[in-house]
């Protein structure tokens, strides 16, 4: 059974077995499939979305930094002790591969009739599997193996190639952070952003990855969240989202004293 087959029955199950009698199954199947078409949609659609070009500006120098300090940053943190809710919170990104918070906040919106929440799971679900999709088959480029190749899980073994960038574990942390600023705010989107830092510390202390592993899927968690908002077309974000990302923006080039250089312009 091919695994995009096996999320959509976790998904529906997960939500319909809660309370079979509230909700109406062919709905839950219409919305895994609209899911599951924003996650293709996004695939494609992350390359063409400017505001993928401003975590760009950011990600692309955090993770030239990463590569550069990969062996001095895990020579200092590598094989240390990890404290107990650290290793708690990255053992349990394993359990968040899983489509279980994505159903329970789809559950609630129907049962409640709040469209934001089910709007919510739907790109969550969406973007969370693009990302772990795109870290599946980028684990097939021979960048780097893991720091320690030795008592590898299952799940460490058997869904991605020999290379540890990116890495899959801390994605449903990640695009939990991105989406939950989306549509929450900041002040929500705080939660998910310090599982994101404890799962990756837990990582990298566990000598499981390389601190470009993490920022790899930093962006690209970003990007693939960014790809999903677009394919959806949900305009009902966070007022501080639009603030920073919903504005119009211009890139091009300048021309001064006959030297060009870029030019990036907005309007909030």
């Amino acid at each position: 059974m091919k695994l995009s087959t096996i999320v959509v029955l976790l998904f529906t199950f997960s939500s319909y077995a809660s309370n079979p009698e509230s909700l109406d199954s062919k709905a839950i199947w219409d919305d895994t499939k609209e899911s599951f078409e924003w996650l293709f949609k996004g695939s494609y659609l992350q390359f063409t979305e400017v505001n993928n070009l401003y975590h760009a500006a950011w990600g692309v120098p955090l993770n030239w930094y990463a590569f550069e300090n990969d062996e001095r940053i895990q020579a200092r943190y590598g094989g240390t002790d990890i404290a107990s809710f650290v290793d708690n919170v990255g053992d349990l990104g394993v359990v968040f591969n899983f489509p279980v918070l994505h159903a329970g906040f789809y559950l609630y919106g129907k049962k409640t009739g709040n469209n934001h929440h089910v709007q919510f799971a739907k790109e969550y679900f969406a973007a969370m599997y693009l990302a772990l999709a795109e870290s599946g088959i980028l684990s097939y480029v021979d960048i780097h193996q893991r720091p320690v190749t030795r008592d590898l899980s299952f799940w460490e073994e058997e869904f991605r190639g020999n290379s540890s960038w990116p890495s899959g574990h801390v994605m449903p942390y990640m695009t939990l952070f991105f989406k939950t600023l989306q549509f929450y705010g900041p002040k929500w989107a705080a939660i998910p952003l310090a599982l994101t830092v404890f799962s990756s510390m837990q990582r990298i202390q566990d000598n499981k990855h390389w601190l470009s592993d993490v920022t790899g899927s930093l962006l690209l968690s970003a990007w693939a969240s960014e790809g999903v908002r677009k394919a959806a077309g949900y305009d009902k974000n966070h007022p501080f989202y639009k603030w920073i990302f919903e504005h119009d923006a211009q890139i091009g080039f300048l021309r001064h004293r006959d030297t060009l250089g870029p030019r990036i312009s907005w309007r909030f």
